[in-house]
């Protein structure tokens, strides 16, 4: 059954898959330390978010870690922040899509429940690391989303082919970015519906 839910802890080894095999697969960077994307607590303290096709195989999903500080913010992420940046935030992370179903808009599909359920929580900023040459930059200057490069990075699970930015997009902003993937993607919003209780 094509449907968008929360994963669950029992969903772990499938998720772990897929988050290993399209991480391998990716051309913007090469993955170093692949433990790093194994389910943890960190999977079962925050949100994880999982879409499945007809044949209940999950073909995307993405993790959103919800921080409080700076702090907790560079500790996940492992760079530094900027400091205007407004909390509480919601970091995204961990974010694979089976590579025939990259840019079908799955990806956007999961920001979109993420974004519904970060305006109910009261959520300031989003957060998106990503990589200057990644193709999903575009559609998410549409979506508001503006661009900073940490004045200091030390992560160590990825090897980039060019340079790490972080994407932010503020709360003010929510409604802009709802509208722009409801234009664009209202197709597989339609298709791929959201199952199980909602996350606010």
């Amino acid at each position: 059954m094509k449907q968008v839910r929360r994963a669950l802890k029992e969903d772990k080894h499938i998720i772990e898959e897929l988050r290993i095999s399209e991480f391998n697969r990716s051309g913007e960077f090469k993955l170093l330390k692949p433990e790093k994307l194994l389910w943890s607590d960190i999977d079962d303290a925050n949100i994880v978010l999982v879409v499945f096709d007809e044949n209940n195989n999950a073909v995307s999903t993405m993790m959103g870690i919800t921080v409080y500080e700076a702090k907790e913010a560079e500790a996940i992420i492992n760079c530094s922040v900027p400091d205007t940046l407004h909390f509480p935030s919601i970091i995204f992370t961990s974010a694979a899509t089976l590579y025939p179903l990259r840019r079908s808009g799955f990806n956007q599909l999961i920001r979109y429940y993420f974004l519904l359920y970060g305006q109910k929580v009261d959520i300031k900023t989003f957060i998106s690391p990503v990589y200057k040459n990644a193709p999903r930059i575009k559609f998410m200057k549409m979506l508001g989303y503006e661009f900073v490069t940490p004045e200091r990075n030390w992560q160590t699970k990825l090897n980039p082919n060019s340079e790490r930015q972080l994407g932010l997009l503020e709360a003010s902003k929510i409604p802009e970015a709802l509208s722009v993937i409801e234009k664009y993607r209202r197709a597989i919003i339609d298709e791929y519906k959201w199952q199980g209780t909602p996350l606010a």
